[in-house]
């Protein structure tokens, strides 16, 4: 039990610098913290069950939905501070399309409907309503609009 004890401690000491290298934006130190952690957590699976990873995901994404998305929009200008989201998504809010653009398929993947929904808000007002699709459409949907709002971007700075 005390070795158990101990990965559970490297856990969280892996995780506090998971998310420093996350709000840094060392998307590959993070990345190594992520192999960190997946390492550290199949040794205490066997001990805990199967579940550990995947119960602590579902938690997170059970964790907030419509009501919560809506109380965000009710607010002037959007306060997401109060809502267990992405470090890099609070950081990174004012500029969300460029942000968006710099991630790779399996970061994208990684986040919660809620916090693609968050994220779909902030890179366009139009999209005031929960998405209730699967996460697959709402990427897709995030992806159409980005590459929408740079090209509109690209035309507005071409100079004639």
């Amino acid at each position: 039990m005390i070795i158990l004890d101990k990965v559970k401690a490297a856990i969280q000491v892996t995780k506090k610098y998971k998310n420093i290298s996350s709000s840094l934006g060392l998307t590959n130190d993070e990345r190594i913290f992520n192999y960190i952690l997946n390492h550290f957590l199949n040794l205490i699976e066997p001990v805990e069950g199967n579940n550990h990873s995947v119960q602590t995901k579902v938690q997170k994404r059970n964790k907030y939905g419509e009501m919560e998305f809506q109380s965000i929009l009710s607010n002037e200008p959007i306060d997401i501070s109060g809502y267990d989201l992405d470090v890099r998504i609070q950081n990174n809010k004012d500029k969300i399309i460029d942000f968006w653009y710099s991630l790779s398929d399996d970061e994208k993947n990684d986040f919660t409907i809620f916090e693609l929904n968050v994220i779909l808000y902030l890179i366009s007002k139009e999209y005031n309503k929960y998405q209730k699709k699967d996460k697959k459409g709402i990427l897709s949907l995030i992806n159409t609009v980005v590459k929408n709002k740079r090209m509109d971007n690209s035309y507005n700075n071409i100079i004639v």
